[in-house]
């Protein structure tokens, strides 16, 4: 009997973005890897989302839509546990594959690996509003061993741009339990606390920068989710490493996290101190002096 491939499942979460979805999907339906399903949560879309969706007849495709208005972070767990594969990838809808053999590369690095949380590869930036493509490729080309990269993720070794780039296995996803935020990053990060990482040269895909990313329009009780789950990894990576390397590694994390929604969010002076609340009831050496001076300019 011919045995079967493994099944990935791509979760898209999508909110008025219809013709960018309907590109996504375009890209993932040119892969030559065909074992895949492709689970679209729509929160609540007021476009033509949905007729959208019916010119595609591929069986392939599952639709569900959120019952209120949830916000990224639901709408991905939604997905997510609507999935079926053994392996998993999270694809932003704005997002589109460039390379056709991308599933087929990662899965058979998944077969000569059994050790391995995620394989990815490099991506493009598109900047739609000026028009302008950049590559940063990674600073990764192999194995690594996933505390290493764990310990160094996003001082030492770049992040990718997003999670489309990467096939993760799914039972790694879940290997803390109760997924409580899937972000970018954290998915990442508890990954590697259970597994190596592979990154291939290639380019998989287009990432796209644009005003309604939702990365640029955060909410703080988003943030502030993301920021408890990045303690919950602290938490785990304190038994595996040295604790002052832990604590380093909190440290930067945290600071990076907060500078970045700083920088890309309209905050106002309430928020501020519920960030420096939340800051100074972690401890840590937090880096509560760089919100006050953000605090101190509100007032200028």
């Amino acid at each position: 009997m011919k045995k079967e491939k493994s099944l990935i499942s791509i979760i898209i979460p999508t909110y008025n973005r219809a013709n960018m979805l309907k590109n996504a999907i375009n890209s993932i339906l040119k892969q030559d890897y065909t074992e895949y399903e492709i689970i679209v949560v729509d929160d609540c879309s007021k476009d033509n989302t949905q007729e959208i969706l019916k010119q595609f007849s591929n069986s392939k495709i599952y639709y569900y839509r959120n019952k209120i208005n949830s916000g990224a972070g639901i709408t991905r767990k939604n997905g997510y546990y609507n999935s079926n594969g053994q392996y998993i990838i999270f694809m932003d809808d704005d997002d589109y594959y460039l390379d056709t053999h991308f599933f087929s590369k990662c899965m058979n690095e998944f077969k000569k690996n059994k050790n391995v949380s995620f394989v990815s590869e490099n991506s493009i930036i598109y900047y739609e509003n000026i028009n302008k493509y950049e590559f940063n490729p990674l600073n990764i080309s192999s194995k690594i061993d996933g505390l290493e990269y764990l310990k160094g993720f996003q001082t030492k070794f770049n992040k990718p741009n997003s999670t489309f780039t990467t096939i993760f296995r799914k039972d790694i996803v879940a290997k803390n339990g109760k997924i409580d935020i899937l972000n970018d990053s954290s998915i990442y990060m508890n990954a590697l606390l259970y597994g190596d990482a592979i990154i291939l040269d290639d380019i998989a895909g287009i990432y796209r920068i644009h005003e309604s990313n939702i990365t640029f329009n955060l909410k703080l009780d988003f943030l502030i989710d993301n920021l408890e789950e990045k303690n919950k990894i602290y938490s785990n990576l304190k038994t595996k490493i040295n604790l002052i390397e832990a604590k380093e590694w909190w440290h930067n994390q945290i600071n990076l996290t907060i500078k970045y929604y700083v920088n890309n969010t309209k905050i106002e002076k309430k928020q501020l101190i519920k960030l420096m609340e939340w800051c100074k009831s972690k401890g840590d050496g937090l880096d509560i002096e760089y919100l006050e001076r953000i605090y101190s300019k509100k007032g200028e």
